[in-house]
């Protein structure tokens, strides 16, 4: 893996993702800017599952199984391919669950129901259980119309109500995209490949902004973060394939 492959995939991932925090310095509000009940709210939704545990184990799947297509065969191959993927998700959710709880971080949407008067304070928010913030978010949700907030929102939030910084789908999504598209790259397959995945990774980042889950400077260094894990793990195998 050469330093070219490497700068092309932070220019591809992270730079687009950096866009948001620059956006954000000059008062572009990323939530509430869409209306949560129309179409591209929907779609931001759809982007968000890609990353959740089903649409994660889909995503590994086909991705693997198109990363090593006509790779040449070597013994223990997908053992090594597999450690190395794990090794890279794995430091990757560490880090995000090590951070959360000492950022610290409330989430946009925390604040924005605050505001409204539909939920205490984030200080007496997140002072609570889990189960307890659910349950206020709940109580707090109920009255708001659909129109406003629609109920898969509304469910989708009682189920992220940790900190935020930093994204855990975000960083997910761009270590598995730093982790195949530098693989993709180096076997000089498809550049559409590289660029739908790389595609993909961003707009899961930016549904994040746009369903009031997270703030820019979250994305961006999950973003970071995750095109770093992702690197060491395609760095890894593809140096146990050239011994």
């Amino acid at each position: 893996m050469t330093p070219r492959l490497l700068f092309t995939v932070l220019a591809i991932l992270v730079l687009p993702v950096a866009i948001a925090s620059i956006g954000y310095q000059w008062h572009w509000h990323w939530f509430p800017l869409l209306d949560l009940d129309d179409a591209p709210a929907l779609l931001a939704y759809g982007l968000t599952l890609s990353v959740g545990k089903v649409g994660i184990a889909i995503a590994l799947v086909l991705l693997s199984l198109l990363a090593l297509h006509r790779w040449r065969r070597r013994p223990g191959q997908w053992l090594v391919f597999f450690f190395c993927l794990m090794a890279a998700l794995g430091s990757a959710f560490v880090t995000k669950t090590v951070a959360k709880q000492y950022f610290k971080e409330p989430r946009p949407y925390v604040l924005w129901l605050a505001e409204k008067g539909r939920l205490a304070d984030s200080d007496r928010f997140y002072a609570q259980l889990p189960s307890i913030r659910e349950q206020w978010l709940a109580d707090g949700l109920r009255e708001m119309p659909e129109r406003q907030v629609p109920g898969w929102l509304k469910l989708h939030w009682q189920d992220e109500v940790s900190y935020s910084f930093p994204s855990g789908h975000s960083i997910a999504a761009m270590t598995m995209a730093g982790f195949y598209c530098l693989l993709l790259l180096y076997r000089r397959r498809s550049l559409w490949l590289v660029g739908a995945l790389a595609t993909w990774s961003v707009a899961v980042c930016y549904s994040r902004l746009l369903l009031g889950l997270h703030w820019p400077a979250d994305i961006l260094a999950s973003s970071v973060l995750g095109v770093m894990f992702g690197a060491l793990g395609a760095w890894a195998f593809i140096r146990w394939d050239r011994r």
